[in-house]
């Protein structure tokens, strides 16, 4: 009987809808112009502008915003300066760039290496073309070169469901 509790048990967890282990959010909650899904286990909150989580182990911070700006250069700064309030000081040698697609949506990534108050770390930002000429989704991770690849499954999925709206 055991067998079958535990095959059944199983099975529940391999069939069971993946929205059971990710709850979408609106970006922004009001006139959202994009959604994105979060594992419920990175404790996921919205915030004013966006949504943000932490990864299980608390290894990696992930944030969605929305960002009003006139072109990618205006809001690349905007996105520097918030992780220096952070504490984090980019070595401006290790910043590489490329434009990438997420989805289809056309985006401008940032990945760069520093040092945060527990040590080396790594940053990426990137910046995700919406259907609006004004408006642009930034996407914050944050976290160690070891923590970003213990939870590069989740950080897929995260980036996989990003949609735009409108």
């Amino acid at each position: 009987m055991s067998r079958f509790v535990a095959a059944a048990a199983l099975a529940a967890l391999l069939f069971a809808p993946v929205g059971a282990y990710a709850k979408t959010f609106p970006v922004p909650d009001d006139n959202p112009i994009a959604t994105v899904s979060i594992p419920n286990a990175w404790e996921p909150h919205e915030y004013d502008g966006g949504v943000e989580g932490t990864s299980e182990d608390g290894g990696v911070y992930v944030a969605v915003e929305e960002v009003n700006a006139k072109d990618v250069g205006e809001a690349t700064g905007d996105g520097i300066e918030w992780f220096a309030k952070q504490g984090v000081k980019i070595d401006e040698k290790s910043i590489k760039t490329q434009d990438i697609k997420i989805n289809g949506m056309a985006a401008f990534d940032m990945d760069m290496h520093g040092v945060d108050k527990d040590g080396p770390t790594h940053v990426s930002m990137t910046l995700v073309k919406t259907n609006s000429d004004t408006k642009f989704l930034y996407v914050y991770l944050w976290g160690s070169d070891k923590a970003t690849q213990d939870n590069a499954k989740d950080l897929a999925a995260i980036a996989e469901s990003l949609q735009a709206t409108k």
